[in-house]
């Protein structure tokens, strides 16, 4: 006899399969359970990870999916994103980039209000990321980062890229900086930034030969803009954002050793883990 799934048995099944590809902590993975979010009558369930404060809810409609995040003290009334994917790991990538940084924020603020507190909350984050960088064959440096109360890592890449994830204060949201050829960063950048739209857009105002390159790049993935004096910027919808920047000498022509630098502002400590992969061959 065929069985008939049922919208709760349909939401739930999304759910399993979404905590299936979120990236596990301290060993701990993601489980899901049926629940009534506040704000629609669609099949929802509460995604929760063992250690970790808060949960993340996600209700299920047949074109898109809406996801929220929930502490002790925050029952959300709405939905925090809306996206029109409704397949597993897209909606795992938009509660990477988007959902869980804001649930992590929340938590973070709350435990280290004070710079003085806020050491313990960033070296937590960045220990699991270390963690995750030596299981896949990379030793980070570790060291004090530029700005105060900053720590950060620094690790290469197989194709000899170099990489820096900065946490500031209690902010558990990474500031990502890369630096290699521009081959390079037009395969690492849309890693972080918004689903491809549409073919590659002219930006006029570009300086440099090695700039007008990664904006024809990288507009089918973000808003790019020249600054006033050299350099791109680079934002998303409230995912990661921030700038790119050619380190040639003015006026070199552009090829795909060409050296470039890049930096992201936002990226979630899980989104980052579960790039690793991808930022060590």
């Amino acid at each position: 006899m065929n069985t008939v799934m049922t919208p709760d048995h349909a939401g739930l099944a999304l759910a399993h399969r979404i905590a299936e590809c979120l990236p596990h902590r301290d060993g701990h993975a993601w489980t899901a359970a049926v629940y009534s979010a506040w704000w629609t009558t669609r099949p929802a369930a509460r995604l929760t990870q063992s250690g970790r404060t808060g949960a993340v809810i996600v209700a299920v409609h047949p074109w898109r999916t809406e996801i929220a995040f929930q502490l002790d003290d925050r029952e959300p009334y709405g939905p925090d994103l809306v996206t029109d994917r409704t397949a597993p790991q897209p909606v795992t990538r938009e509660i990477l980039r988007r959902v869980l940084p804001l649930l992590d924020d929340a938590t973070a603020a709350a435990q280290g209000p004070r710079p003085a507190d806020a050491a313990p909350v960033r070296l937590e984050h960045l220990r699991r990321v270390g963690a995750v960088l030596r299981a896949h064959g990379v030793e980070p440096a570790e060291g004090r980062g530029m700005l105060a109360h900053s720590s950060a890592l620094d690790w290469r890449g197989a194709s000899g890229a170099r990489y820096w994830a900065t946490l500031v204060g209690s902010n558990p949201a990474v500031d990502f900086m890369f630096r290699g050829p521009v081959r390079e960063l037009e395969a690492v950048l849309p890693l972080f930034l918004d689903e491809p739209s549409g073919l590659p857009r002219r930006v006029r105002g570009v300086k440099s030969a090695v700039e007008r390159r990664l904006a024809a790049h990288l507009t089918r993935f973000a808003t790019v803009e020249p600054f006033a004096v050299t350099g791109l910027s680079i934002d998303t919808v409230k995912g990661p954002h921030g700038f790119a920047v050619s380190i040639c000498a003015p006026g070199a022509p552009v090829t795909d050793d060409s050296p470039a630098l890049a930096e992201l502002h936002g990226v979630g400590a899980d989104f980052l883990i579960s790039l690793v992969p991808l930022l060590t061959r």
